[in-house]
């Protein structure tokens, strides 16, 4: 055999075998590109599944939660605005402020002479209590010519304690009435005149028939007395 044949026997088995090595190296890139597909799927996958890990954030649903636990004591403000009505009701008064006056053991004074005074007088209650009514009236002429008098209205007692009445006082005069407050008198002393209050009125003549009643509405010696009146007639 010639070296020639031997020649290409070997040219053809090495030729064979570079086959054989490419196709074994292209096999095992194919697997790696077959394994570097499949772990970008799978991290493809990975990264497209944020869901799960969502779930796992329940955590913040309790925080709202919390948050709206915190909020409800807010809701103690309520009973701020009821305490602040209830402090409110104490100041709405019962009777008109002009009550306010008091006469305790504050004996009446002569009152000063009225300019253009004409006359002067006083009638008084008869109870039979202790407890007696007692009108200063004085007739005058106001600056333009109008007859007036005027009323001072007093009562005389030994010790008592009754508040101010508003309107309890009224004095009826020419079939017209006209009615004021009475402060409050409280004396523990020895018998005393207490003044409740003055008025002044218009007179359509020369006399006039007066009645005075004032609002007691209590119990005095044991005597019940609704009111304390008095009557007299006033002349200029």
């Amino acid at each position: 055999m010639s070296k020639n044949s031997y020649g290409g026997a070997g040219q053809k088995h090495k030729g064979s075998a570079m086959n054989k090595i490419i196709i074994v190296l292209a096999v095992v890139l194919a697997i790696l590109i077959g394994l570097l597909a499949f772990f970008m799927i799978r991290e493809n996958k990975a990264s497209k599944e944020p869901t799960i890990g969502s779930e796992q954030t329940e955590p913040s649903s309790t925080e709202t939660e919390n948050t709206e636990l915190t909020e409800e004591p807010t809701q103690t403000d309520a009973p701020e605005t009821e305490a602040t009505e209830a402090t409110e009701k104490p100041t709405e008064p019962t009777e008109p402020p002009t009550e306010a006056t008091e006469a305790t053991e504050k004996p009446t004074e002569s009152t000063e002479p009225i300019e253009g005074e004409t006359n002067s007088g006083q009638f008084t209650s008869s109870t039979g209590t202790g407890l007696e009514l007692i009108v200063d009236w004085k007739t005058y002429s106001s600056s333009d010519g109008t007859k007036m008098v005027r009323f001072d209205v007093s009562i005389s007692c030994f010790s008592i304690n009754v508040g101010s009445r508003y309107d309890g006082i009224h004095i009826t005069m020419d079939g017209v009435t006209k009615s004021f407050n009475s402060v409050d008198v409280t004396s523990s002393s020895g018998k005393n005149t207490f003044l409740l209050g003055s008025c002044s009125m218009e007179m359509s003549g020369d006399s006039a028939d007066v009645s005075v009643a004032w609002d007691f509405r209590g119990t005095y010696s044991g005597t019940p007395l609704e009111q304390v009146t008095a009557s007299g007639t006033v002349t200029r």
